[in-house]
């Protein structure tokens, strides 16, 4: 709740929307697709959306996925991502928001499954709507951070969904969680069940795709500097290329800056899908 209610406090100036009015551009949305079929599908959280340049073929795609703690939000959250979805594909990138199943419903691995099973209907549908698979990178703020980082890094995730790993070809969690403690937020992790491990940074090895990671210098101690510095020396030790980028702000700023033309963390977004082989930098 307090996820949500800080969201809420720090949109005002933004609008309904998350960010000033834009200009109109031609974008197609597709909503509500479901990605689990039968009956383990979820009616609502087993759905995504799609946001893609009009008229456009073979565009870059980013795999977006939502915050919330594992416990709170929706890809339809007062329009933020729809306004990200947009954003993005009036930048010539088709963009896929997502749902999953959140705590106490379920509890870890299944967010983890969830974001898998999602990513792989996209790698096997999104070049039917125009969208290149050869420049497929994934993205998701706080809770949605660590899921993309955690795709990304376990390899039995990506195997039980059958998921080609090769087709990441960029990581950009915005405030993300890199390191999960036994004991932290027990509802949504048990300490009964590590058997598929929750913490991104304990999974990192050679040959991953390159990282961005985003942060703010007055974020959550648990998606901060000193948890993205920790992570990104891992990475770096695997010679997986990684670039920082520290924010003026906190941790909401990370999300609403992502839909603004000319941001920084916009401009490492598309950095990172069009140019998949960066040379590690800070930014700040």
């Amino acid at each position: 709740m307090r996820f949500l209610i800080l969201i809420c406090s720090l949109m005002a100036p933004f609008g309904a929307n998350g960010q000033p009015s834009q200009p109109a551009a031609e974008v197609r949305v597709v909503t509500n697709i479901a990605y689990v079929q039968g009956d383990l599908a979820h009616p609502k959280k087993h759905l995504l959306d799609l946001y893609l340049p009009e008229k456009a073929t073979c565009f870059p795609v980013l795999f977006f996925v939502h915050g919330g703690a594992w416990v709170h939000g929706d890809k339809d959250f007062l329009g933020i991502y729809a306004n990200l979805g947009k954003a993005f594909a009036r930048k010539g990138v088709g963009t896929v928001v997502i749902n999953y199943r959140l705590s106490p419903e379920v509890s870890h691995p299944e967010h983890a499954r969830d974001v898998a099973r999602a990513f792989k209907w996209t790698c096997d549908h999104i070049s039917e709507y125009g969208g290149d698979l050869e420049r497929l990178g994934v993205c998701g703020h706080s809770a949605g951070g660590h899921l993309v980082s955690l795709l990304t890094c376990n390899e039995a995730l990506q195997k039980e969904a059958g998921i080609d790993s090769k087709l990441i070809k960029c990581v950009v969690p915005l405030s993300g969680v890199h390191k999960v403690r036994k004991g932290f937020l027990p509802p949504v992790f048990p300490t009964d069940n590590f058997n598929l491990n929750p913490s991104p940074i304990d999974l990192v090895r050679k040959g991953l795709p390159p990282f961005t990671l985003v942060y703010a210098n007055m974020d959550l101690p648990t998606c901060g500097k000193s948890e993205c510095e920790a992570f990104a020396a891992e990475l770096g030790k695997c010679d997986v290329p990684v670039t920082s980028v520290e924010l003026t702000g906190n941790h909401v700023t990370t999300l609403l800056k992502a839909s603004q033309p000319g941001s920084p963390v916009m401009k490492a977004i598309l950095k990172a899908l069009h140019e998949p082989n960066p040379t590690p930098v800070q930014q700040k």
